[in-house]
């Protein structure tokens, strides 16, 4: 189910997501040029002086997120969806569990989902 994410579940360490399955969980592992690519998605483009945080903002009031642990579940909220949607597949290294690094993946351009050291996959649907 997909579901809208408010700024402070991802910077206000008082209401931060802990549980994986949670799309602020894997949001709060973004880095700056991480917004910056989910906003060129919707054709949004900032000054490089902007704070990650504004970035933030500006993307979550954008688009609805859903987290998918499996290549099937993937294929199946992007069957059963209209709009715009996006994946990011977070991928850890061999030698580093501890933060995954978010890799963009457009299926409507036959770009393939990987399989390897993925720990979770995020469906990002343009509102």
């Amino acid at each position: 189910m997909f579901q809208s994410i408010q700024v402070d579940e991802i910077f206000d360490p008082s209401k931060a997501q802990a549980n994986e399955d949670h799309p602020a969980y894997w949001l709060a592992q973004f880095r700056k040029a991480d917004w910056r690519e989910l906003l060129k998605f919707v054709d949004l483009r900032f000054a490089k002086s902007a704070k990650k945080q504004m970035l933030a903002e500006a993307t979550l009031v954008r688009f609805d997120f859903e987290v998918c642990e499996s290549r099937a579940q993937v294929w199946k909220v992007w069957q059963a969806e209209e709009g715009r949607r996006l994946i990011i597949q977070f991928r850890h290294s061999e030698t580093d569990w501890t933060r995954g690094t978010p890799e963009f993946v457009h299926l409507d351009k036959d770009e393939p989902l990987g399989f390897v050291n993925i720990a979770a996959r995020l469906i990002c649907k343009v509102k």
